[in-house]
């Protein structure tokens, strides 16, 4: 192969990448748009736990974090910690830029751990979407139209058979009875 035949190569490679690459992401908007259903989630909670925050039953307080993500940078949040007798329990933001999710909080208590993920509100599990394109030279298959997901909160079920359940008022004193040993 002679070198213009190299260069051609190359520039012609360059070029395809410069088509494929991605539009600028706009990491402030991600991270503001994360911290805002974060804060979506601490209001809904507090309102489902309300009765027993106002007899007294259940302490709430907020507890800063920094988190840092790769893309975003370090940025300030809050943990949510739930006070039910002698027993803590830690709503703990992990972050946004994470694979089939636009979020996760851990929450752990004394007997165990689950998770919150902000998922795509018709989600009932998680989803693997794999392409592959064997020849350069083809066009890739085109993509089915795109619905622009509408976030919420699930609950997230334990391995092998991972789940999304709805957050309700039910489901929530279920997981802080489980997480909690009661």
């Amino acid at each position: 192969m002679s070198q213009q035949d190299g260069k051609s190569e190359f520039d012609a490679f360059v070029q395809a990448q410069q088509k494929s690459a991605q539009p600028d992401i706009d990491w402030n908007k991600q991270r503001d748009e994360w911290l805002s259903c974060l804060e979506g989630l601490y209001k809904e909670i507090e309102a489902l736990l309300d009765e027993y925050v106002q007899g007294g039953q259940i302490l709430l307080r907020y507890q800063d974090v920094s988190l840092n993500e790769e893309e975003i940078g370090v940025y300030q949040t809050r943990r949510l910690i739930i006070k039910i007798g002698g027993k803590e329990i830690v709503l703990e933001p992990i972050g946004t830029l994470l694979i089939g999710t636009k979020g996760r909080i851990d929450v752990m208590g004394p007997a165990g751990r689950t998770r919150f993920m902000l998922v795509d509100k018709d989600s009932t599990r998680p989803q693997v979407r794999v392409t592959v394109q064997v020849d350069p030279r083809r066009a890739p298959a085109p993509e089915p139209p795109k619905k622009t997901p509408q976030w919420t909160w699930k609950i997230v079920t334990s391995p092998p058979t991972i789940q999304y359940i709805e957050l309700t008022r039910d489901s929530l004193f279920r997981i802080l009875m489980e997480v909690a040993g009661g």
